[in-house]
């Protein structure tokens, strides 16, 4: 079971790279806006591996264990709202044109999203560890 971990940890560490690339290579470039709809590509299979293996198992842990449905439903509000800022970042800056807040808004969606997936590894991932001990 643990597999599915090092499976979630490996896609972090995709989808930091991509947007990292992206970035690197310049959003207005063919490049960089190929490697911006391979972080959504990459994103929205994390998540559907996450809401298919990982979160099914933690919901159910958590219908006996009230601390770990708090959690789960902090996190599953919380992500609601990365994934909708990230998507909506993505459709708007994968067609090359950008605008004055470009930067800030890179700057933004990506320490949100960094942050999300440390905070998902220490907090979440930890948690499904400890049930399949």
């Amino acid at each position: 079971m643990l597999v599915l971990i090092d499976q979630l940890m490996k896609e972090h560490a995709e989808i930091f790279a991509d947007f990292t690339e992206a970035n690197n290579l310049g959003i207005i470039t063919e490049d960089g806006q190929s490697k911006l709809f391979s972080a959504k590509a990459d994103l929205l299979v994390h998540l559907k591996n996450e809401d298919e293996h990982l979160y099914p198992v933690l919901r159910k842990e958590a219908e006996n264990n009230k601390n770990l449905e708090s959690i789960l439903n902090s996190f599953s509000c919380e992500m609601e709202d990365i994934s909708k800022s990230v998507m909506k970042f993505i459709d708007k800056y994968s067609t090359g044109v950008l605008d004055s807040k470009y930067v800030e808004s890179f700057e933004l969606i990506f320490a949100t999203l960094s942050e999300r997936m440390k905070k998902e590894e220490s907090v979440i991932f930890a948690e499904y560890k400890k049930i399949n001990q």
